[in-house]
């Protein structure tokens, strides 16, 4: 079936794309994927622990991720955290909406999967830790979260 992917950038400085997957069956426009419909579902809780980690919790699937921030700049980790690795005082993050889908055939099969990613931000949005990466997948007429990813930077050795 024709299908055709619409990215419509925002132009703000957060990179956010709004997404939409709009079909043609019968010759009818139908929406298949809303970028406002998925960023509502997909929500998450970003808030730094002590001992210089961050612990991201997706709300929809209750998975938890933990995310080591011990190899940052002294600079930064001590404006947060005091000598023995103890907050200062309570910080949370945020992860923003889409800005990034891409459709992928994981498994060959000839389906496509969309894999989605969220830039996942510290303090301010320049303090960038990482990607949330969900792979959705086509089910009962809908786009259903298959696997979830957090990819994180690489610190220089």
């Amino acid at each position: 079936m024709d299908e055709i992917l619409i990215g419509i950038t925002t132009g703000g400085s957060g990179g956010i794309i709004n997404y939409y997957i709009v079909s043609f069956v019968g010759n009818q426009a139908k929406f298949l994927f809303d970028s406002d419909v998925y960023n509502n579902h997909f929500q998450y809780d970003v808030t730094y622990q002590d001992n210089y980690k961050v612990e991201v919790v997706s709300r929809p699937n209750n998975e938890r991720y933990i995310i080591d921030i011990s190899t940052r700049d002294a600079s930064y980790l001590n404006e947060i955290y005091d000598r023995n690795g103890k907050l200062k005082s309570p910080i949370t993050g945020f992860v923003d909406p889409l800005s990034g889908l891409y459709p992928v055939d994981f498994d060959s099969n000839g389906v496509y999967e969309l894999l989605a990613y969220q830039k996942i931000s510290g303090r301010y949005h320049a303090d960038g830790l990482g990607y949330i990466m969900n792979t959705l997948g086509w089910k009962n007429n809908g786009f259903l979260l298959q696997e979830q990813y957090l990819g994180i930077f690489g610190a220089q050795m």
